[in-house]
């Protein structure tokens, strides 16, 4: 939880030196002396340590201000992360002393996957036949989404079971991080053709989850998804907007290729449990004849070594067969 803290409070200096940067930008940079003051704190402020109470409530003045005000109205113009309002919402709960991350806080925080980082995960099921297995273990594979983190994604396309494409549906009213003249929702779509249409992948179900729907929600009715998309004629209809990214993702696939796609809404653990239980499903279905075949392998080889080891204990010989073990991905 530490871990989660610390970095809610870097996500908050994050912000805020975006914010500044884009007031200046924007020519809106009319502050007076006392912010001017706040801002200084903030570029000063090291990171490592947590905002005290004085600087979260200096935050809240200066947020208050009509030149961030007027820069915050222009969000879709440049980086700033999605959960900022929640951040100031909580900043006073943030910056107490005694201050322990919720499990929304947690959900909320942005920690940048770096590198690449395996999980392992369990799933138990009741088995159909003697030969079948009563556990299934997933190892997930979690790459960084930067543009400088995909160089590393090619040390994870052997033995690929499955992909998870997540994308932020908010993103059609967004920047990229690295470069504020890029389209979010441009990134996404043409970095999916590009995965999907890996031979490496020909024969790799695809599965997209559409993330953020809370914030798509109340975004399309007030941002018209015209403004990024000069095709789209649906208007601010929640459900025209929706099927028009679910069929523009679908049309950069390549022939023959489907993809199963979830709308889901990381925010709501029962959400995410959900779909993922639905995937987990699918891919053992899709993989179920390979792991009854391989379980009823392992199995006859524990059976060999098991005979072999009592005709050594009878004093008989025989020829050794070693166990093995499978892991399914």
């Amino acid at each position: 939880m530490k871990m989660v803290a610390t970095s809610l409070h870097q996500n908050v200096l994050d912000c805020w030196k975006a914010l500044l940067h884009a007031a200046r930008n924007f020519d809106y940079y009319n502050l007076d002396a006392y912010s001017k003051e706040t801002e200084q704190l903030i570029f000063e402020h090291d990171e490592a340590e947590r905002l005290s109470p004085e600087l979260g409530a200096r935050l809240q003045q200066l947020f208050k201000s009509e030149a961030i005000q007027r820069t915050f109205s222009r969000r879709s113009e440049f980086w700033l992360l999605d959960s900022f309002p929640y951040y100031m919402t909580n900043l006073e709960r943030f910056c107490d002393p005694n201050f322990e991350p919720t499990e929304e806080d947690s959900v909320m925080a942005r920690i940048r996957t770096t590198g690449i980082v395996e999980s392992l995960l369990e799933q138990k099921i009741v088995p159909e036949d003697p030969n079948e297995p009563d556990v299934i273990r997933f190892q997930v594979v979690d790459v960084g989404g930067q543009r400088n983190e995909r160089k590393k994604w090619i040390h994870c396309f052997s033995d690929v079971k499955a992909i998870l494409f997540i994308v932020n549906l908010a993103g059609y009213n967004q920047v990229l991080f690295e470069d504020s003249s890029v389209n979010r929702m441009a990134e996404e779509l043409e970095l999916f053709e590009k995965t999907t249409h890996n031979e490496i992948f020909a024969s790799t179900p695809i599965f997209l989850f559409l993330n953020k729907k809370d914030l798509f929600e109340s975004m399309v009715t007030e941002v018209d998804m015209s403004r990024t998309f000069s095709d789209y004629t649906g208007g601010k209809n929640l459900q025209a907007a929706l099927e028009y990214i679910e069929n523009q993702f679908r049309s950069r696939l390549p022939p023959g290729k489907t993809v199963e796609i979830q709308v889901v809404s990381a925010r709501w653990k029962r959400d995410i449990r959900s779909e993922f239980e639905e995937v987990k499903k699918r891919l053992y279905d899709m993989n179920r004849k390979m792991l009854f075949e391989q379980a009823k392998k392992i199995k006859n080889q524990k059976k060999q070594v098991t005979r072999k080891q009592q005709r050594a204990a009878s004093g008989q010989t025989g020829v050794c067969c070693g166990a093995g073990a499978v892991r399914t991905r």
